[in-house]
């Protein structure tokens, strides 16, 4: 499998949900408003990245948040695990996967 991937899941309680997988431990779930909106500040931010310093998203249906500093060369998603570098094309093909699935 070739990440970061998104992918359909279903909640048992909030129902059809995306999964932003950035490798096989780390993900988070997302509503599919919640996938749109993150698709938006991922574009924002790969279109002019000095606009913008931090990305920050609360998701319902994860007990994770979703945080990343936005740098010159990408967008560094930190996690429990520690953190995790997107480049700018990963960060381009993952918004247009959250705004399409």
């Amino acid at each position: 499998m070739s990440y970061p991937l998104v992918k359909r899941v279903s909640h048992r309680m909030l129902g059809e949900m995306l999964r932003m997988m950035l490798n096989e431990l780390v993900y988070f779930d997302l509503t599919l408003e919640e996938g749109r909106t993150l698709s938006r500040a991922f574009t924002a931010v790969a279109y002019d990245w000095r606009r913008t310093d931090f990305i920050y998203l609360s998701p319902l249906g994860g007990d994770d948040e979703f945080s990343a500093a936005v740098t010159q060369d990408g967008v560094h998603v930190e996690t429990a695990d520690g953190g995790h570098h997107l480049n700018w094309d990963d960060v381009t093909e993952l918004a247009e996967r959250l705004a399409v699935e």
